[in-house]
């Protein structure tokens, strides 16, 4: 029997800072992303604005991610990143979320499957690269992820 591990390679972390969550129906939140950070071995970039989140609430209370970035690299280079996941959301976790507590992955579990586009030559093997994202810690203004390409 052969061993099925999924074999990956950290890429980068983006911390995100937002604005508080608009609700716009009682299942459509939207987040305004007002200041990003993205690095790692090869890449490097700050947000461009605007980017943001349009979550979706499910009658279980979780959420559906549906998030929209724009970054430019530190040598002027353009990425645009899209994803989409799910943060399992409880109403416990709900409460501590809107109370501005600070949740960590041993908290609350957030996964997502980043896209990248970019024309960039330099950067072009963004577009050709599956990536999965677990955020550190979401809450008080802030999410930070952590983002592995899957090799």
């Amino acid at each position: 029997m052969s061993d099925k591990e999924l074999k990956s390679s950290w890429l980068c972390s983006i911390d995100i800072e937002f604005d508080a969550p608009t609700v716009a129906t009682t299942s459509l939140v939207v987040i305004n992303v007002s200041k990003m950070n993205l690095e790692g071995p090869r890449l490097k970039a700050k947000g461009i604005m605007p980017s943001g989140d349009w979550a979706q609430i499910q009658d279980n209370g979780n959420w559906k991610v549906d998030a929209r970035l724009a970054f430019e690299t530190d040598d002027g280079e353009t990425i645009y990143c899209y994803y989409q996941g799910v943060v399992r959301m409880t109403e416990e976790l709900n409460e501590r979320f809107a109370n501005g507590e600070t949740l960590t992955s041993d908290d609350i579990y957030i996964a997502t499957s980043p896209n990248f586009w970019t024309a960039s030559e330099k950067y072009a093997w963004v577009n050709d690269i599956i990536s999965v994202g677990r955020a550190a810690s979401f809450g008080g203004g802030k999410l930070t992820y952590d983002l592995y390409e899957i090799l």
